[in-house]
């Protein structure tokens, strides 16, 4: 299923450092538009997986707008998905997506009443085809998806796993306003593994704010290793980070 060859590689990000998240978030979008134009005019299709954060609005809001990509021939997953949500709320990852995706066609993850058999069936539809690009951000505990430091297998054989979320994870969601209360936040997940993020032949990640710049240090210096999950980029070979200016704030 991977693109990548072993977490034993270590390749240095040079992360592109824009004055601002609108900056940083067009060149992202340009970016992943070349991406799936040249999906488009290989295989005929493309298929990507994304993330729903707040960090990703920007993003979203410039790849809405690219020219000369037909989107009715692209596919697309995204990355995670709460469970216990009542049908249609708001706070969805998959409806959140829905609402802010160019006119494309996605999969969308429904945990249920079987978050299992979900995990299966989702499992399925990752590995279906080849992915093209994976469009990520990094949480402020430097988790990609939901795989929360020290909770994370880099060699996971399962491509979506149900997760308990990491108390910062949770308070990051009533950070950015997506909750009202800590309560509220639901406390299990279904993820895709890093394993499933990295198949993608690309990884394009967007991150922004001042609060995001020691997970982003964390990103570029730490060991390799589940302690620091978005250390995992390091191991894949096609990767390309756009951070606007606070969030490098820390790097040197």
């Amino acid at each position: 299923m991977t693109a990548w060859e072993s977490t034993e590689r270590d390749v240095e990000l040079r992360p592109a450092v824009y004055p601002d998240a609108a900056a940083a978030g067009a060149a992202a979008a340009r970016a992943v538009a070349e991406l799936v134009r040249t999906a488009l005019a290989e295989r005929g299709q493309a298929r990507l997986i994304f993330a729903a954060a707040p960090s990703q609005e920007e993003f979203l809001t410039a790849l809405r707008v690219q020219p000369d990509i037909d989107w009715a021939r692209v596919r697309a997953l995204h990355m995670d998905e709460y469970i216990g949500l009542p049908d249609g709320a708001p706070q969805s990852f998959a409806q959140w997506l829905r609402d802010r995706l160019p006119p494309l066609h996605l999969e969308p993850i429904t945990p249920g009443d079987d978050a299992a058999a979900e995990a299966r069936r989702y499992a399925d539809a990752v590995r279906r085809e080849p992915i093209d690009v994976t469009c990520l951000g990094i949480g402020v505990n430097g988790h990609i998806a939901f795989n929360e430091p020290d909770q994370c297998d880099f060699e996971d054989p399962e491509a979506v796993r149900l997760i308990t979320l990491d108390e910062t994870s949770r308070q990051q969601q009533v950070d950015d306003e997506c909750f009202s209360a800590l309560e509220d936040v639901p406390r299990e997940a279904l993820t895709l593994t890093v394993p499933a993020l990295l198949s993608a032949s690309s990884i394009i990640g967007v991150v922004q704010g001042e609060h995001k710049a020691p997970a982003v240090a964390r990103m570029m210096t730490a060991p390799v290793g589940p302690g620091c999950p978005a250390t995992a980029l390091r191991t894949h070979p096609d990767v390309e980070i756009f951070l606007d200016t606070p969030a490098a704030s820390l790097l040197p």
